[in-house]
Protein backbone atom coordinates (compact mmCIF):
# COMPACT_ATOMS: atom_id res chain seq x y z
CA UNK A 1 0.00 0.00 0.00
CA UNK A 2 1.35 3.35 -0.92
CA UNK A 3 1.12 5.75 1.55
CA UNK A 4 0.22 9.34 0.27
CA UNK A 5 0.52 13.04 1.34
CA UNK A 6 -3.18 12.96 2.11
CA UNK A 7 -2.91 9.89 4.28
CA UNK A 8 -0.47 11.77 6.70
CA UNK A 9 -2.99 14.89 5.92
CA UNK A 10 -5.82 12.82 7.11
CA UNK A 11 -3.33 11.62 9.92
CA UNK A 12 -2.50 14.79 10.85
CA UNK A 13 -6.48 16.46 11.12
CA UNK A 14 -7.05 13.42 13.59
CA UNK A 15 -4.55 14.33 15.93
CA UNK A 16 -5.68 17.69 15.91
CA UNK A 17 -9.16 16.72 16.32
CA UNK A 18 -8.10 14.51 19.45
CA UNK A 19 -6.23 17.36 20.98
CA UNK A 20 -8.59 19.55 20.61
CA UNK A 21 -11.59 18.20 22.65
CA UNK A 22 -8.50 18.03 25.49
CA UNK A 23 -7.52 21.90 25.49
CA UNK A 24 -10.75 23.41 24.09
CA UNK A 25 -12.45 24.38 27.34
CA UNK A 26 -9.28 26.08 28.21
CA UNK A 27 -9.60 29.04 25.36
CA UNK A 28 -10.47 32.02 26.46
CA UNK A 29 -13.67 33.38 24.43
CA UNK A 30 -12.44 36.99 23.92
CA UNK A 31 -8.82 37.34 21.79
CA UNK A 32 -6.43 34.47 20.48
CA UNK A 33 -3.73 34.02 18.69
CA UNK A 34 -2.15 30.81 17.00
CA UNK A 35 1.26 30.57 16.55
CA UNK A 36 1.83 27.98 13.91
CA UNK A 37 -0.77 26.90 11.49
CA UNK A 38 0.26 23.87 9.96
CA UNK A 39 -2.20 22.45 7.40
CA UNK A 40 -4.73 24.75 9.72
CA UNK A 41 -7.41 22.26 10.82
CA UNK A 42 -6.74 22.76 14.58
CA UNK A 43 -7.04 26.80 13.92
CA UNK A 44 -10.16 26.30 11.98
CA UNK A 45 -11.61 23.96 14.79
CA UNK A 46 -10.64 27.19 17.19
CA UNK A 47 -12.25 29.79 15.22
CA UNK A 48 -15.80 29.57 16.44
CA UNK A 49 -14.57 29.42 19.74
CA UNK A 50 -13.39 33.08 20.28
CA UNK A 51 -14.46 36.50 18.84
CA UNK A 52 -11.14 37.87 17.38
CA UNK A 53 -9.08 35.05 16.15
CA UNK A 54 -5.21 35.88 14.71
CA UNK A 55 -3.61 33.36 13.24
CA UNK A 56 0.18 33.42 12.60
CA UNK A 57 3.38 31.35 10.55
CA UNK A 58 6.20 31.93 8.22
CA UNK A 59 4.53 29.73 5.50
CA UNK A 60 1.45 28.06 4.10
CA UNK A 61 1.34 24.71 2.43
CA UNK A 62 -0.49 22.92 -0.71
CA UNK A 63 -2.77 21.05 2.03
CA UNK A 64 -3.55 24.00 4.07
CA UNK A 65 -7.61 24.86 4.37
CA UNK A 66 -7.31 28.18 5.52
CA UNK A 67 -3.83 29.50 3.97
CA UNK A 68 -6.13 32.77 3.35
CA UNK A 69 -6.79 33.51 6.99
CA UNK A 70 -2.96 33.41 7.68
CA UNK A 71 -0.86 36.11 8.31
CA UNK A 72 2.67 35.33 7.33
CA UNK A 73 5.67 36.69 9.44
CA UNK A 74 9.07 36.50 10.01
CA UNK A 75 9.09 33.69 12.71
CA UNK A 76 11.20 35.77 15.41
CA UNK A 77 8.91 38.93 16.28
CA UNK A 78 5.31 38.20 16.72
CA UNK A 79 3.75 41.69 15.31
CA UNK A 80 1.70 43.03 17.95
CA UNK A 81 1.81 45.19 20.94
CA UNK A 82 2.41 43.51 24.31
CA UNK A 83 -0.51 41.53 25.90
CA UNK A 84 -2.17 42.17 22.91
CA UNK A 85 -4.49 38.64 23.42
CA UNK A 86 -6.04 36.56 26.16
CA UNK A 87 -4.69 33.71 24.32
CA UNK A 88 -1.92 32.51 22.94
CA UNK A 89 -2.24 28.55 21.13
CA UNK A 90 0.86 26.90 20.45
CA UNK A 91 0.42 23.35 18.83
CA UNK A 92 4.07 21.27 17.82
CA UNK A 93 5.61 24.47 16.34
CA UNK A 94 8.33 25.40 18.99
CA UNK A 95 10.47 22.75 17.63
CA UNK A 96 10.58 24.60 14.23
CA UNK A 97 11.96 27.60 15.80
CA UNK A 98 15.91 27.56 15.97
CA UNK A 99 15.58 29.84 19.35
CA UNK A 100 12.74 28.74 20.77
CA UNK A 101 13.52 29.40 24.23
CA UNK A 102 13.56 32.76 23.61
CA UNK A 103 10.66 32.77 21.35
CA UNK A 104 8.66 31.72 24.04
CA UNK A 105 8.77 34.68 26.05
CA UNK A 106 7.20 36.05 22.82
CA UNK A 107 4.69 34.16 23.41
CA UNK A 108 4.65 35.56 27.03
CA UNK A 109 4.88 39.15 25.65
CA UNK A 110 1.62 39.07 23.32
CA UNK A 111 -0.43 37.14 25.80
CA UNK A 112 -2.25 38.58 28.65
CA UNK A 113 -4.06 35.43 30.76
CA UNK A 114 -3.08 31.85 29.10
CA UNK A 115 -0.83 29.88 26.92
CA UNK A 116 -2.11 26.28 25.66
CA UNK A 117 1.29 24.78 24.73
CA UNK A 118 1.44 21.11 22.95
CA UNK A 119 4.75 20.14 22.31
CA UNK A 120 6.14 16.75 22.01
CA UNK A 121 9.38 16.54 24.22
CA UNK A 122 11.73 13.16 25.23
CA UNK A 123 13.79 11.71 28.79
CA UNK A 124 16.57 10.47 26.53
CA UNK A 125 18.35 11.05 23.23
CA UNK A 126 16.99 7.75 22.11
CA UNK A 127 13.77 9.34 22.25
CA UNK A 128 14.94 12.89 21.00
CA UNK A 129 16.31 10.93 17.73
CA UNK A 130 13.54 9.01 17.56
CA UNK A 131 10.88 12.03 17.47
CA UNK A 132 13.22 14.22 15.17
CA UNK A 133 13.10 11.64 12.26
CA UNK A 134 9.33 11.06 12.52
CA UNK A 135 8.62 15.05 12.65
CA UNK A 136 10.93 15.27 9.77
CA UNK A 137 8.99 11.78 7.61
CA UNK A 138 5.56 12.92 8.74
CA UNK A 139 6.06 16.94 7.74
CA UNK A 140 7.63 15.46 4.38
CA UNK A 141 5.25 13.59 3.40
CA UNK A 142 1.95 15.70 4.50
CA UNK A 143 3.99 18.17 2.45
CA UNK A 144 4.90 20.20 5.11
CA UNK A 145 8.33 21.76 4.67
CA UNK A 146 8.95 22.71 7.49
CA UNK A 147 12.20 23.19 9.43
CA UNK A 148 13.46 20.87 12.05
CA UNK A 149 16.22 22.03 14.95
CA UNK A 150 17.92 19.40 16.56
CA UNK A 151 18.36 21.80 19.85
CA UNK A 152 14.67 22.85 19.58
CA UNK A 153 13.33 20.00 20.94
CA UNK A 154 12.32 20.10 24.67
CA UNK A 155 13.42 17.31 27.43
CA UNK A 156 10.78 17.08 29.95
CA UNK A 157 13.14 18.28 32.08
CA UNK A 158 13.59 21.75 29.92
CA UNK A 159 10.24 22.56 29.23
CA UNK A 160 9.65 22.26 33.27
CA UNK A 161 12.56 24.58 33.67
CA UNK A 162 11.12 26.83 30.92
CA UNK A 163 7.95 26.83 32.79
CA UNK A 164 9.63 27.74 36.23
CA UNK A 165 11.79 30.33 35.39
CA UNK A 166 9.02 32.37 33.30
CA UNK A 167 6.69 32.09 36.61
CA UNK A 168 3.89 30.49 34.58
CA UNK A 169 1.03 28.35 36.87
CA UNK A 170 0.20 25.41 35.45
CA UNK A 171 -3.77 25.08 35.22
CA UNK A 172 -3.77 22.01 33.77
CA UNK A 173 -1.43 19.26 32.00
CA UNK A 174 -1.78 16.03 30.13
CA UNK A 175 1.49 13.48 29.22
CA UNK A 176 0.96 11.08 26.91
CA UNK A 177 3.70 8.64 26.08
CA UNK A 178 3.41 8.29 22.19
CA UNK A 179 5.71 5.48 20.64
CA UNK A 180 9.31 6.09 22.83
CA UNK A 181 8.49 9.73 23.40
CA UNK A 182 5.94 11.87 25.20
CA UNK A 183 3.13 14.10 24.25
CA UNK A 184 2.56 17.45 26.58
CA UNK A 185 -0.13 19.78 27.00
CA UNK A 186 -0.11 22.45 29.22
CA UNK A 187 -2.13 24.81 30.34
CA UNK A 188 -0.39 28.25 31.44
CA UNK A 189 -1.53 30.84 33.11
CA UNK A 190 0.35 34.19 33.37
CA UNK A 191 1.03 35.09 36.88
Amino acid sequence: MQVTKTHFKNYIEQQENDWFEKFSPYITRSNTIKVGNGLGHSSELIRPYTQRFTILDVQTFPLTVNADKVEIYDGIHIPYPNKSFDTCICIFTLHHIPNNRSYFKELIRVTSKRIILLEETYDNVFQKLHLYLRDWIVNLRAGQSSDLHWKSYFSRRELNKLIKENNLTEVHRITKKHKSYIKELLILDLN
